[in-house]
């Protein structure tokens, strides 16, 4: 049992190690390539706003560092200058792909495989006022040998774990191994049977184990569908706060608002982060979810507020209305829940359709509805979809980028707060869902 249990510790070790470090190098290189190309862009930005103010060519001909070549050609194909050749004995670049799409469209980002350096090569060219192309152009060897000594980093980081693993696999073996022998040698007495301190959780949980495996089971479940989900309104207001900062459509004025904006959804994230791990916590410790007074019509706006990027991007209007309506419930969840019934009914919607968001505040309840003019649901499948991972299209569920887990949390949610769930669809028509709380609760 010693050399078994040795032999998977130290092997489940390795495996961890190898497919961790492996990871990282591609999530690396890849995120190293991205920053490449970003970088290049900026560049060419950079040096075309410079080139702007004053065209002198001769200047670029010392190049901004060993890694970036620029070059400038005229509308025609001739390479007025270039940082790296001289330029009087260089061809016609009438043909590149690049230039040719900046002169089209006023820049252009290619990778291709470059004629005069021999190398795969990272091009972003820019169309300067005078009509002239900039073009800056990294070559991947650099990219390359960055990845190649961080490879060798990881590889001696690798083998040290695994040398450290093989002496702790050895020793944790042994101590985990003797008092679980023991124990197997003495089950059928387990109820009387004394064992080490330490040991004495374990022996307590084996009667109880199938239920408690069974509940384990479902928060994790619960906890894997509910993260991916809970992260998506700070960062989608902030996406779009950004794109619209970046691409030079925000006026002056909205500048400020829009950084306020960011910043308070980027520490909406943070809160998010340490609300995440509460929950874990929470869960491990089966800790009750705390209820509070919280304003669902004041949730159902800021959700609607939130995806107003998304709703105009598919060509959706999204709409809210209602008076202020207080609930028992907790606030997380509950924004959770609308986000992502709006998320649903904004994904799958016609083009030029809407989305309605209502809150009616009843006497003894609070009826949260929301409607679209999407695709609807047939008949036969409306007692399924709130299903973990079922899609009545899965080809539409894929292209329009659903999980299949967002009406399942909707439920989940719905019968914590001991809510009750209705839902009418019409095919071709649309669909409205409506949860109705218990003020009481």
């Amino acid at each position: 049992m010693v050399n078994k249990t040795f032999t998977k510790i130290l092997s489940l070790g390795i495996c961890i190690v190898l497919v961790t470090s492996l990871s990282i190098v591609g999530v690396y290189y890849s995120y190293y390539e991205k920053q490449a190309q970003s970088n290049l862009k900026s560049v060419a930005q950079i040096v075309a706003s410079q080139l702007n103010e004053n065209p002198n060519y001769k200047a670029i001909e010392n190049g901004i560092d060993n890694d970036a070549r620029l070059t400038v050609i005229s509308s025609n194909g001739t390479v007025l200058a270039d940082s790296m050749e001289e330029a009087a004995n260089m061809e016609n670049h009438s043909d590149r792909p690049e230039f040719k799409e900046a002169l089209k469209n006023g820049e252009a980002s290619t990778i291709r495989k470059s004629a005069t350096l021999d190398a795969n090569t990272y091009y972003f060219a820019k169309k300067l006022n005078n009509g002239d192309i900039l073009r800056v152009a990294v070559t991947s060897q650099s990219i390359y040998m960055i990845f190649y000594n961080s490879l060798i980093i990881i590889a001696a980081i690798m083998l040290a774990v695994m040398i450290i693993s093989l002496a702790l696999s050895y020793a944790i073996t042994k101590s985990i191994v003797k008092p679980i022998t023991d124990l197997g040698q003495h089950f059928d007495e387990i109820d009387s049977y004394e064992t080490y301190s330490e040991l004495q959780p374990f022996v307590d949980s084996i009667k109880e184990h199938k239920k408690k495996q069974r509940l384990l089971d479902k928060q994790k479940k619960q906890f894997t569908a509910n993260v991916s989900h809970e992260l998506k309104t700070p960062l989608t207001s902030i996406a779009g706060y950004a794109e619209l900062i970046e691409n030079g459509m925000a006026k002056p004025e909205d500048i400020k608002p829009f950084a306020h904006t960011i910043r308070k959804q980027a520490l909406r994230l943070v809160t998010l982060s340490e609300d995440i791990i509460q929950l874990s916590q929470l869960d491990e410790a089966e800790g009750e979810i705390v209820f509070e007074e919280v304003d669902l019509t004041g949730v159902a706006e800021s959700c609607v507020s939130a995806l107003e990027m998304n709703a105009k991007a598919k060509n959706v209007a999204i709409t809210c209305k209602g008076k202020p309506c207080y609930i028992k419930a907790n606030p997380s969840l509950i924004e959770e829940l609308i986000y992502n019934l709006c998320d649903n009914a904004i994904r799958y919607n016609k083009d030029g359709g809407s989305v309605e968001v209502s809150v009616s505040d009843l006497s003894s309840s609070a009826v949260l509805s929301v409607s679209d003019t999407g695709i609807g649901i047939d008949k036969k499948y409306q007692s399924r979809i709130f299903e973990r991972f079922f899609r009545v299209d899965k080809s539409r569920s894929k292209e329009t980028g659903g999980t299949g887990l967002g009406l399942a949390i909707v439920k989940h949610i719905t019968e914590v707060h001991g809510a009750q769930l209705d839902i009418q669809s019409t095919p071709d028509v649309g669909t409205t869902i409506q949860i109705t709380f218990n003020k009481s609760v």
